[in-house]
């Protein structure tokens, strides 16, 4: 069953909410800031927000991207995670199932904190890793015991031969490219997505192409949390349409 018009608007709003909330955690832990609940502030002068500066996506366009106070940029990943959020909330609450919905939009807006945070400091907590496998088991759970023993072998297949990879490059003295973070985030997806892995991996490296030619870091390195869950996000949700199979 899917959702009707009522579900649709509460889905946007809460989408964007939850979206600007997710980065907004992220950030301050990223900062190593005590709370996540205080009130919002600007990242650059720490003046206190009011509630229309807080407004997803129209409070950025009315501000043209800079805080009131000191004129500063404001980060577009602030932006980025709203709309993430809205896409997020909706293609879950737009899903053949109103029963998985809630799992499947926490599932992608912590997957929006998790790649918030690699973004700002390359690494992928495992607390929010953890959260992922958690609810990736959960909804493989509520299709059946095959899945979930599909998920399993798929995330064990993964850290095998992802850590292989990773071996084989530092024995050859080169980077691997792949942190260990990355393979443990993997490894948590698999449990949802069982036989599509291999289009999710394969998905966020091609995503993560397009973004280095978008962006162009310093370096040239990036970090592949981001690509990884936009990959996964449209891997998944396609699973959730029946567009391929997670169970073979």
């Amino acid at each position: 069953m899917t959702a009707g018009l009522p579900v649709w608007g509460l889905a946007t709003l809460a989408g964007l909410a939850l979206g600007s909330y997710a980065v907004t955690a992220a950030l301050r832990f990223g900062r190593a800031e005590p709370s996540t609940l205080g009130r919002s502030h600007c990242d650059s002068c720490g003046q206190t927000l009011s509630f229309a500066q807080t407004v997803p996506v129209i409070s950025y366009l009315r501000a043209r991207g800079s805080c009131d106070v000191c004129r500063k940029p404001i980060d577009p990943i602030h932006l980025a995670g709203e709309l993430g959020g809205l896409v997020v909330v909706l293609t879950a609450f737009l899903a053949p199932s109103l029963i998985r919905s809630p799992l499947l939009a926490t599932l992608g807006l912590v997957l929006i904190a998790a790649s918030a945070i690699d973004w700002k400091i390359g690494r992928l907590p495992d607390v929010l890793t953890g959260v992922v496998a958690i609810i990736g088991l959960s909804l493989a759970a509520l299709i059946s015991l095959r899945a979930v023993e599909i998920g399993a072998g798929a995330a064990a297949i993964a850290f095998g031969l992802l850590q292989g990879l990773r071996w084989m490059a530092a024995r050859g003295g080169r980077d691997p490219g792949l942190g260990l973070g990355d393979v443990k985030m993997i490894c948590a997806l698999a449990l949802w997505l069982g036989a599509a892995t291999p289009w999710m991996v394969a998905g966020g490296a091609v995503v993560g192409l397009i973004m280095m030619g978008m962006v162009r870091p310093p370096g040239g390195r990036m970090a592949f949390g981001p690509s990884l869950a936009a990959a996964a996000w449209i891997v998944g949700m396609g699973a959730e349409w029946g567009l391929w199979p997670t169970i073979v």
